[in-house]
């Protein structure tokens, strides 16, 4: 049996000796023959060594006696002396650093030297051996010769400095060379000590040749170890290898040992069992392992599962999101600056790209660089700028993934997070695996942000024709009908005034759109809604604010919206996202007001203890309760020729970053009905925050009361609460006696004397009662039914804002705070003689700006990017600078930090398309303000008023 064993184990090394032979013949790239060679040597001199010791254990030993075993012991000797000078050969090449792996001179001298010495002890006949007693077969003593000591003292000498060699290489400065190092040290101990107890301690001190065979069979493990570290370049971690090393040995003591012990004690029926028990195993071998390997698994590993499990359950993952993804990736490998990164057709991944052709599937700088140090592959120039360019991008392992037609369309690059630390074979295995599946994922993601790209784009660009159109409009605006054309009413025909009306429309259609490309903007970005620049606001002013600014098809449509603005209430959110979800209510109800001549849009409040509502209720189609249940989820439309389906659900996501839900109920044929639900907050609280904000801001300040005794002795009243001194008078002829005594810092008349004042008004703007009075700021107040047929055109030159509330105390703090906000109270014509920098890429964005401030007397100097506007900074005084942010070159905040070095007290306004929590972050960082494009004049005087007055 040990002969057939050894027999065996000697095939098993031939194979792999004619393995390397081949690849030597070959000469394929990454073989060098210096190192290879000695090595295939060394391979079939263990195999005649370990066929030789076979002899002993056969029936031959016996057969041919002891002459003939003489002469196999004799060769015994010299195929062992032979194969240990060539793994000395192999060792000495493998640490070698010089060209070629060209040895030393001593080395090739000790080589030589040593194979003489085993040539004539052996040859020359009573040197080594002198005779063999042969008791049976394995059992046998040999007498040795003179020339014993020296003979196994060289092969010790050799061994030694073998084992030194692999030691020294791994002290190198590779890992890659280390770890091959440390994998031939353990094979080369592993058949040190079987050599020393076998082959020298116990024939010498206890003269028994019986276990001579045990170094020759033990031999197979230095030889497949040193093999195995010689041709690979990637390992398993000890822990995986003793995963599964420990899990097979035991799921296989668990079948072995039973049927073993019935063969032991011996049945009658011990076929019968064996045949039974092999069905067994063959049914339950891998359920077994599996649980026997998480068992172990959490032994070694204190995890539930090892490297290539924890690496292929991420699958799930990029189903989400890729960017989520590689960094949970990135944490079960413990890695640093993991990403993907696109392929191009001018990059320079192709560097990498085309290494991917052929066999090679992984790019790993440490298997590179050894190749090019110790096995001068083919291609080295090619091979180095790869690794130099891994350098560079700071990446140990680049793996490709590709698409359905097996193009490599992007490249997973990473490093491990300790710079001496590789990528074991494990987790090159489970990337593999990983990005094998994970690759549709990922090109679809990339096909997706290319369309996100492309339609973010379009959006930016659609907002240059906006912008184009809104500038035009305004021109018409101010050159027809400007502020300075105070008599256009009464005087206007009423073709002028439809004519101003269209194009009034047409101004809130241009704002309209902006506001939905913010919206899509918004989605594209892919993130949650932001809540950092969220404020708490009146639903009632805001839904009359949404409701004047939504285009309708004609005024019958607008006419039949009718809301109650009873039960007001604060909400805390955003006022852009609230007139979107409204946008989209009402557009849905106006869309069937043709086809159904009768509906109505119904909108009124709600206020409860934890909740307030908001309802919305039309008598159009109505919806089928089957359409209700999926009304608010992601591309379901019914009804709609044009609808995508993604309004309602976008609503919801508005409403639910409020804090709130939206709801529906309909009934076919008859309504349907949208309910906005907030999350009610303390308005007492509110409303004290709110009470010392315009107390700070009014106290010390006066003002005069136009209207009723009634609303005037309220009006004194909460003004006196915050350190404003009210005088009232019945009309404008007593109040404007009253001011030509004392000057004011404000007016306040009641809507109900708009019909017969007016004219009064007019006179005092302009300019007839002194230029203090002029320029003093009036607000109306009370119920507006009375004045509804003065148009806004005849108000807006006269009046700068609404007071609402009265004898409401929460409303009418709420509206002198918006007031306070816009900067309303400052005196008019503040901003003459003001000088302003414009900074922005696009002229026709400077241009509107330059429109709407030069009517306000206001200097404008453009700037068309960050340099120029730097270098105008230096030139000339600036009262103040509006400031784009994204700009070719320079971007604006970064012109603001160097502007601000040079004068810090300036201040700077963000004039910017984007809004973005980012974004938002960084110009309250840097600048004292932020407009959002596209502006309309109110917005920007208010903005400048507030900084430059």
């Amino acid at each position: 049996m040990v002969a057939i064993f050894l027999v065996a184990i000697a095939l098993v090394v031939v194979i792999w000796a004619t393995y390397f032979a081949r690849i030597l013949a070959k000469h394929l790239p990454g073989s060098s023959r210096q190192v290879y060679f000695p090595y295939t040597l060394y391979s079939v001199f263990i195999s005649a060594w370990i066929l030789s010791n076979a002899y002993f254990q056969s029936d031959l030993l016996v057969y041919f006696g002891a002459d003939t075993a003489i002469i196999m012991a004799l060769l015994a000797n010299i195929f062992s002396g032979l194969a240990f000078a060539y793994a000395f050969l192999f060792s000495c090449r493998l640490v070698s650093e010089r060209t070629s792996f060209q040895l030393k001179t001593w080395q090739w001298i000790l080589f030589s030297l040593t194979c003489i010495i085993i040539l004539v002890t052996n040859c020359v006949p009573g040197l080594n051996v002198k005779s063999v007693d042969i008791e049976g077969i394995g059992s046998f003593v040999i007498h040795f010769g003179p020339t014993i000591g020296v003979f196994f003292g060289n092969l010790l000498l050799l061994l030694i400095l073998t084992l030194g060699n692999f030691i020294l290489s791994s002290r190198s400065q590779l890992k890659l060379k280390q770890i091959k190092a440390n994998y031939m040290i353990f094979g080369m101990m592993a058949f040190i000590i079987s050599t020393f107890f076998a082959h020298f301690l116990i024939p010498i001190f206890l003269n028994d040749f019986s276990k001579v065979w045990l170094p020759p069979a033990l031999s197979i493990i230095e030889v497949i170890v040193v093999g195995y570290a010689l041709l690979h370049h990637r390992f398993y971690s000890i822990r995986y290898i003793g995963l599964i090393t420990l899990s097979f040995v035991i799921n296989a003591a668990l079948y072995i040992i039973p049927i073993a012990s019935v063969g032991f004690v011996g049945t009658q029926d011990s076929t019968f069992l064996l045949v039974i028990w092999t069905l067994i195993t063959g049914i339950y071998w891998y359920k077994s392992l599996a649980i026997i390997r998480r068992s172990v698994n959490r032994l070694l590993y204190k995890e539930k599962g090892d490297p290539v499990e924890n690496i292929c359950n991420l699958i799930g993952e990029f189903s989400y999101s890729t960017d989520q993804a590689i960094i949970k990736l990135n944490q079960v490998l413990n890695a640093k600056s993991g990403r993907i990164q696109k392929v191009s057709g001018n990059t320079e991944n192709n560097i990498f790209v085309s290494y991917f052709h052929g066999n090679r599937s992984v790019l790993i700088k440490e298997e590179i660089e050894y190749q090019l140090k110790h096995e001068k592959p083919e291609g080295t120039k090619e091979l180095s700028n790869v690794t130099r360019e891994m350098v560079n991008m700071g990446v140990s392992l680049v793996l490709p993934i590709t698409n359905e037609r097996n193009e490599v369309t992007q490249l997973y690059m990473v490093s491990k997070e300790k710079e001496n630390v590789l990528f074991s074979s494990e987790e090159i295995m489970g990337l593999q695996l990983l990005f094998d599946k994970a690759n549709c994922f990922i090109v679809t993601e990339d096909k997706i942000r290319k369309s996100q790209v492309l339609v973010g784009t379009i959006a930016h660009e659609i907002r240059n024709p906006l912008t184009k159109i809104k500038y035009h409009f305004e021109r018409i605006d101010a050159d027809m009908f400007g502020i300075e054309n105070t008599s256009l009413s009464p005087f206007a025909s009423k073709e002028m005034k439809k004519i101003y009306q269209e194009l009034s429309e047409g101004q809130k259609a241009v704002q309209l759109g902006s506001r939905f490309i913010d919206a899509i903007l918004d989605e594209l970005r892919g993130e949650s809604i932001g809540t950092t620049l969220f404020d708490n606001y009146s639903v009632a002013k805001l839904t009359h604010q949404a409701l004047n600014d939504f285009c309708f098809n004609s005024e019958e449509h607008k006419l039949r919206i009718n809301i109650d603005t009873q039960s007001d209430f604060f909400f805390h959110g955003s006022d852009t996202l609230y007139s979107f979800v409204l946008f989209n209510l009402i557009k849905n109800a106006v869309y069937y007001f043709d086809t159904y001549p009768n509906s109505q849009i119904r909108i009124y409040f709600q206020k409860e203890l934890n909740y307030n509502k908001v309802h919305v209720v039309d008598t159009g189609p109505g919806i089928s309760p089957d359409h209700q249940k999926h009304i608010l989820e992601e591309f379901y439309t019914n009804g709609k020729v044009q609808g995508n389906g993604l309004g309602l659900s976008y609503c919801k996501r508005v409403i639910e970053s409020f804090g709130g839900t939206i709801t529906c109920k309909s009934e076919l044929g008859e309504y349907t009905e949208f309910i906005l639900s907030f999350p009610s907050i303390d308005e007492k609280i509110h409303s004290e925050m709110s009470k010392e904000k315009i107390k700070s801001y009014l106290t010390g300040m006066s003002g005069l009361v136009l209207g009723s005794v009634e609303a005037g002795n309220w009006l004194s009243s909460e003004f006196k609460s915050l350190g404003v001194e009210l005088c009232t008078a019945p009309d404008v002829k007593t109040g404007l006696h009253h001011l030509s005594q004392q000057a004011v810092d404000f007016i306040m008349m009641e809507h109900m004397l708009l019909g017969r004042e007016m004219g009064s008004i007019k006179t005092l703007r302009g300019g007839t009662h002194g230029h203090q009075a002029q320029t003093t700021p009036i607000f109306l107040y009370g119920d507006a039914e009375n004045s509804e047929h003065l148009n806004s055109i005849e108000l807006s030159p006269f009046f700068q804002g609404q007071i609402d509330g009265i004898n409401d105390h929460q409303t009418f703090l709420h509206s002198l705070e918006s007031l306070i906000d816009n900067d309303l109270f400052a005196k008019l014509g503040s901003l003459i003689g003001k000088t302003v920098l414009v900074v922005d890429d696009m002229q026709v964005n400077r241009m509107l700006v330059q429109a709407y401030l030069a009517s306000e007397g206001i200097t404008v100097v453009q700037a068309s990017s960050g340099d120029e506007a730097i270098e105008k900074v230096k030139k000339e005084p600036f009262n103040l600078v509006l400031m784009d942010i994204q700009m070719p070159g320079m971007s604006g905040i970064e012109a603001t930090h160097q502007i601000r070095h040079l004068f810090d007290a300036i201040p700077i306004v963000a004039l910017s398309g984007e809004y973005n929590e980012e974004t938002t972050r960084a110009i309250s960082e840097t600048m004292n303000d932020h407009l959002v494009k596209p502006i309309n004049k109110q917005q920007l005087l208010q903005t400048l008023t507030k900084w430059m007055t």
